[in-house]
């Protein structure tokens, strides 16, 4: 009896120890973008590659996978020299063309986009991570996936009766 009430009590110890050292209440801050910003990217996004969310469905509009490639994906430090590009890239539209992004016509939209992607600095890092996770979007889509590369969930399928 005694040996049962000793191991009861070690294996409390023990978990309890093991619960306490594996507890963390420390929280990482997360920089955030203004909503405006985000509506702002999610609009270069569009127009890099419109999505077409009958054909290609994806569990989560574009604009929110790349907030949370933002928020997951980059250090402090990265985070920053995107916002810094992202702010270099609004500062050009200002000078160049019209206040706002989506007044421009589709070949001013282009031209705007492929000088920003041909910079070099934070509004080139900005342009090039916001063109990688929108490709990204569209290529992990299911659709794509199974239609388009041939992706099967499981390698290698079972065929049990097949002759050989």
């Amino acid at each position: 009896m005694r040996r049962r009430k000793a191991l009861q009590s070690i294996a409390m110890g023990i978990g309890g120890v093991a619960t306490l050292s594996h507890c963390n209440t420390f929280i990482a801050s997360v920089p955030q973008l203004q909503e405006k910003d985000e509506q702002f990217i999610g609009l270069i996004s569009e127009s890099i590659l419109p999505s077409k969310s009958t054909s290609f469905t994806t569990p989560e509009p574009r604009l929110e996978f790349l907030v949370n490639q933002l928020e997951g994906g980059l250090t402090s430090a990265q985070f920053d020299e995107y916002k810094l590009g992202l702010e270099e890239f609004k500062k050009s539209i200002d000078d160049s063309y019209a206040p706002a992004f989506d007044s421009l016509s589709t070949d001013q939209q282009y031209e705007m986009l492929t000088k920003a992607l041909a910079s070099e600095g934070s509004l080139g890092f900005f342009m090039q991570k916001t063109k990688q996770w929108s490709l990204r979007h569209f290529i992990t889509s299911e659709n794509y996936m199974t239609n388009y590369l041939g992706y099967e969930f499981m390698p290698n399928r079972y065929l049990g009766c097949v002759p050989v």
